[in-house]
């Protein structure tokens, strides 16, 4: 009956190792497993890393693209915008010659037109023959009505025009280049 004591002993010491034992060889395979499942996290975590970097190193070169291109577009806005304000300032530039010129050509045709009138007052009737016969020399048709006042000076400017269109047009200010052009009649 001694081994009785001692056996339930041995029994107790006997389960107790093998529940140890197995509980060691359970959470060793469950420390094996999460082993594992952390090598394959962390190899996921490091594949996902390169591709963000990846990514990253695109994004770096579009930025970079998109920084050179906005460069270029600046510069170009610059230089239109300084091509616009040339364009301006040369429309500017030509009105204000084309409103000069308006105003010579004015002032000449008036001058010119004073200068016949006062001619034809001084002259009486001693113009009226020759202006007749330059403006039958010029292609005026005798049916126009000849004795009337209206169709003698108009005669009168016209042959006067012709006459002096070099005295006419006043010379260009100093200010503004211009080169007028004698037209032939």
């Amino acid at each position: 009956m001694e081994l009785q004591p001692s056996l339930f002993l041995l029994l107790l010491i006997l389960g107790t190792s093998l529940g140890a034992s197995l509980t060691w060889f359970l959470c060793h395979n469950s420390k094996q497993a999460t082993r594992i499942r952390h090598r394959e996290r962390t190899k996921a975590l490091l594949k996902s890393s390169a591709e963000l970097e990846a990514c990253c190193a695109k994004l770096e070169a579009q930025v970079q693209k998109l920084r050179s291109s906005e460069a270029g577009s600046l510069r170009r806005e610059v230089k239109l915008e300084t091509l616009l304000q040339a364009e301006q300032q040369r429309t500017a530039d030509r009105e204000q010659l084309l409103r000069e010129s308006e105003s010579r050509i004015l002032q000449g045709f008036q001058s010119a037109s004073l200068r016949i009138l006062q001619a034809s007052e001084v002259s009486g009737a001693e113009n009226t023959r020759p202006a007749k016969g330059a403006s039958m020399e010029k292609g005026f048709s005798e049916d126009q009505d000849a004795n009337s006042p209206s169709a003698t000076l108009r005669e009168n400017v016209v042959y006067g025009m012709l006459e002096n269109s070099a005295a006419v047009i006043p010379a260009p200010s100093q200010d503004t280049p211009v080169s007028l052009t004698q037209v032939e009649p």
